[in-house]
């Protein structure tokens, strides 16, 4: 293990520790309920972040429609529970998580049948088709402009949701499941396979991987993970609201993975954690604190291009990264000649 992994490890090992620890210390204090649902926020956007870094930082796809998956997501989940009664909460999940991966398999069919720099109109326009047929309220189903009220489901895998220190400890939990998870994933064949469609598509292509099932396949998973994040989100804030699905959601993500660092997995969730601490802590003082975080964020720019993560635990991008798939992949990808002789 070298350094800059152990100390990321390190790192991320504190981190646990002392969101595990945070209510402990808090315990008590008029501020603990305040600084829960803050924390909570922070895992929840960032977990949504993480979702929008594996389609941009690892296939190398600019999504600007990932607000569907989060908003689709939150919807269904809330429309079973307001109108169908429900009031599991993992059903309410599994519910919600299916129908955003049907949206993400969708939109990623789409994402294959146009080049890259379309990726960013395909996803926006179908973001923007759901949130303007969610404001139309169809069927009465989705309470237009108003949103869903009174998403509170009693529990979810047995946790009472009511109780804000479980669902911390919950959100908190799950989190860092779904990060190992895609992390596993990711330094998996399947991983390593999308990480050279983003280097070399065609040379992945030659090899004979079918790319436009993987990148469906990478859409489908962006999908789940932003749907858990949207429910979750749903349940902490009991509304469905049509800003889940808005152009503005999708640019957060852009924003904190950007800020955080693309392609870590970990950067978006420090991205995230950055931005809302800011905001918490200036909005009381500064009525236009968005400009200096956006005065911050050019800078960064500018000075930090790959990120909060990298500067932090010193990894440092190659500029002709080796590739990551199996022996056969390092054949250099046939010339036009060689594809004639062959016909």
């Amino acid at each position: 293990m070298n350094e800059a992994s152990s100390r990321a490890r390190i790192a991320g090992l504190v981190l646990v520790l002392l969101v595990a620890l945070l209510p402990v210390a808090l315990s008590g204090s008029r501020y603990a309920g305040y600084v829960q649902h803050v924390v909570v926020q922070m895992l929840l956007l960032g977990l949504f972040a993480m979702s929008w870094d594996l389609v941009f930082g690892y296939l190398g796809l600019f999504s600007f429609g990932h607000a569907a998956f989060y908003g689709v997501a939150g919807y269904t989940a809330g429309m079973l529970v307001v109108h169908g009664g429900v009031q599991s909460g993992f059903v309410a999940l599994l519910a919600g998580v299916a129908m955003a991966m049907v949206v993400g398999a969708i939109v990623g069919f789409l994402c294959t049948r146009v080049g890259s720099v379309a990726v960013f109109l395909v996803t926006f326009a179908c973001a923007e088709a759901v949130y303007l047929l969610t404001i139309t309220n169809p069927l009465g189903l989705t309470n237009g402009d108003n949103g869903l009220l009174g998403v509170a489901p009693k529990t979810l895998l047995g946790i009472p949701l009511s109780n804000q220190t479980a669902f911390y400890y919950m959100t908190a939990v799950l989190v860092v499941m779904l990060y190992l998870l895609l992390r596993a994933l990711m330094k998996s064949h399947f991983g390593r396979v999308v990480l050279a469609i983003r280097d070399n598509e065609q040379r992945v292509r030659f090899a004979g991987y079918s790319v436009d099932q993987y990148k469906v396949a990478v859409f489908v998973i962006a999908a789940a993970y932003a749907g858990v994040a949207g429910v979750l989100t749903t349940f902490h804030e009991k509304i469905a609201s049509p800003e889940q699905l808005s152009w503005a959601v999708s640019s957060e993500a852009v924003l904190y993975t950007t800020l955080g660092g693309a392609g870590s997995l970990l950067g978006p969730l420090l991205g995230a954690s950055t931005v809302i601490l800011v905001r918490e802590l200036l909005s009381d003082y500064l009525h236009s604190w968005l400009i200096f975080v956006a005065l911050c964020y050019l800078v960064l720019i500018f000075v930090l291009p790959e990120g909060l993560f990298p500067m932090l635990f010193a990894r440092k991008r190659r500029t002709t990264p080796p590739s990551p798939l199996p022996a056969a992949l390092h054949r250099e990808a046939p010339s036009a000649a060689d594809i004639a002789q062959q016909r």
